[in-house]
């Protein structure tokens, strides 16, 4: 197969308007009472909006599910000193449930603002919003030991819920110096401990015409990113890069059309450039000595006085961090924008924890300070949740998912428990299911928090994985779909294979599936609209590769066929052999 530089950009642009029962027009948001709302694409008078704030969740007896409790335990003394007074260990668990939502009495005042401002009274708020991903950041501040400065760290990241309404526990260790610094601010009027969800929605933006012309040479050894998969970047540092080689000619970006639309335009530029240059590196994922200084930046990036402050966020994550990837591409590279693209955008809500401790501090069920000399009456409490997009899959994909939780105790004893998730139990999981195990034998504290759990999908038709056994510690096991989908379009010069007696090409995708091999075949004959001809598969998360089997009936009646592999989404049809 010839080598052609430009595949990568023809498939990250030749990105297909996936169809959705709820696809909004994503450029066309308007701003009532607070909310954004985003028409439908099939519906030009029903609107969805955007969740607007988040909460501490309460438990049937109005009490915030919220826990600060503080921990002593016995140190042995190493100190030479001879000292009778010295310093114990311990530290502090900081647990609590949160939801994100919407008020409903400010989802009618924005349907009747809407209705002012389109002038159109059969408007209506048809409800939130589905996000296609979510994550949140934990955000407090210690005091440099040095400097004496406050400085913005971010304690904690990781996966958020999708759905509006539904809860996230989150649960933090603490070293005795970081619960002290946690206590005070708690004390404050205003404690400086926030939360940053960060959900990601698409939809399809305006008509766009713009070209942009890569210089790979610039871009390769452009000062503003530095190539390889070990050094890392936020996605403030990708969007000002991405503005210094537009001045700098590396980038040139010609437009057509309104400048009103340049927003949006820069906002689908950014998403393909992103896709094309960088892979997302998850900041929880990264090798221990990457993660410091990189959460330091994520910390001030994200605090409610940084970036969501100050500065412009564009149409990729802030609560992401990003690698270069390897760039071999020499010469120059064209991307055309012309029509319509699903674009996707992040939505931010921000959340403090508020005045708690001054109105529960001396409430024990809320702040507790206790020494741990007792632990054989504690049991240990494990969610379970799952990521809203997994609901439609059980129409599509899967018959059921079983999570399995095995703890072995420190007396031998193993406690084993399984939940099994199915279209019929999908409503549970908006309140949180957990599974729980006591405290058998279990003396090490850090131990008696490990378990492990494992994954086992099956799915219609045929086909089942099991995951590895995963040893955990969190308190949130999280479901997500170990596969994606992808689109591989067809190229090719059908006239001159019609030129050649070519009366029909017949293509043979065969990929895996999780034990089985699947097929799909498509046949193309001269004169046909190649655009409409692709192939829509569901690989392994780890799998990006499909083969492919070309024949070619020729008119005389013998047919030519070939072989290949492709890992980009784009298969030429025109290179017989």
């Amino acid at each position: 197969m010839k080598n052609y530089p430009f595949w990568v950009l023809m498939l990250v642009i030749a990105w297909p308007v996936q169809s959705h029962a709820q696809q909004v027009l994503i450029d066309r948001g308007v701003r009532a009472e607070g909310l954004w709302c985003f028409p439908l694409v099939t519906d030009s008078t029903t609107y969805l909006y955007l969740p607007s704030s988040a909460r501490l969740s309460v438990n049937e007896d109005s009490l915030p599910q919220f826990s600060f409790m503080r921990y002593v335990t016995e140190k042995p003394t190493t100190s030479a000193s001879g000292t009778a007074i010295n310093e114990a260990g311990g530290g502090a668990i900081l647990h609590f449930l949160v939801l994100y939502e919407t008020p409903a009495s400010q989802v009618a005042r924005a349907q009747s603002r809407l209705r002012q401002i389109l002038q159109k009274p059969e408007v209506k708020l048809r409800g939130p919003i589905v996000f296609d991903k979510g994550r949140y950041a934990l955000i407090s501040s210690i005091i440099e030991t040095k400097t004496g400065e406050e400085k913005e760290v971010l304690i904690g990241t990781g996966e958020a819920p999708v759905l509006e309404g539904s809860r996230i526990a989150m649960s933090f260790e603490m070293t005795p110096q970081q619960s002290k610094i946690l206590q005070e601010s708690f004390k404050m009027a205003t404690p400086d401990i926030s939360i940053v969800f960060e959900l990601g929605f698409s939809g399809l933006t305006d008509s766009y015409h713009a070209d942009i012309d890569l210089n790979w040479s610039e871009i390769r050894n452009s000062k503003d990113f530095s190539a390889g998969g070990s050094i890392y970047f936020v996605s403030a540092d990708v969007e000002l890069g991405f503005k210094e080689m537009m001045k700098n000619g590396a980038i040139t970006l010609k437009t057509q059309g309104e400048s009103a639309q340049m927003e949006g335009l820069l906002n689908v530029v950014y998403e393909k450039l992103t896709k094309l240059l960088f892979d997302p590196v998850e900041p929880e994922a990264l090798p221990p000595a990457a993660q410091g200084g990189l959460t330091d930046a994520l910390g001030s990036l994200l605090s409610p006085k940084g970036a969501l402050g100050s500065r412009n966020t564009t149409g990729f994550g802030l609560n992401v961090a990003y690698s270069m990837k390897q760039l071999n591409a020499s010469g120059t590279g064209h991307l055309s924008f012309d029509g319509r693209v699903t674009s996707q955008r992040n939505h931010y809500i921000v959340f403090n924890i508020g005045d708690l401790y001054q109105r529960y501090g001396d409430d024990q069920r809320i702040f507790r300070d206790v020494p741990l000399y007792d632990p054989t009456f504690q049991q240990r409490d494990v969610f379970v949740s799952i990521d809203g997009s997994l609901e439609k899959e059980f129409d599509k994909m899967v018959n059921s998912v079983t999570v399995t939780i095995r703890k072995v105790h420190g007396n031998g004893t193993e406690t084993l428990r399984e939940v099994l998730i199915n279209r019929q139990e999908m409503q549970k999981f908006a309140q949180l299911v957990s599974v729980t195990y006591l405290n058998m034998g279990d003396a090490d504290r850090l131990k008696w928090l490990q378990y492990e759990s494992r994954q086992t999908w099956n799915f219609i038709g045929q086909g089942a994985y099991t995951t590895p056994w995963s040893t955990e510690t969190g308190a949130m096991v999280n479901v997500f779909t170990p596969f994606h989908r992808r689109t591989i379009g067809l190229e090719g010069d059908l006239a001159m294979l019609q030129s050649k007696g070519v009366r029909a090409v017949n293509v043979l995708i065969t990929y895996p599936f999780f034990g089985v091999q699947k097929q799909e075949r498509l046949t193309v004959r001269p004169g046909e609209d190649l655009s409409t001809k692709v192939f829509e598969v569901t690989l392994p998360n780890d799998q990006e590769e499909v083969s492919y089997t070309l024949t070619w009936m020729k008119a005389d009646g013998t047919r030519v066929t070939a072989t290949g592999k492709d890992d980009l989404g784009l298969i030429f049809i025109d290179e017989m052999p």
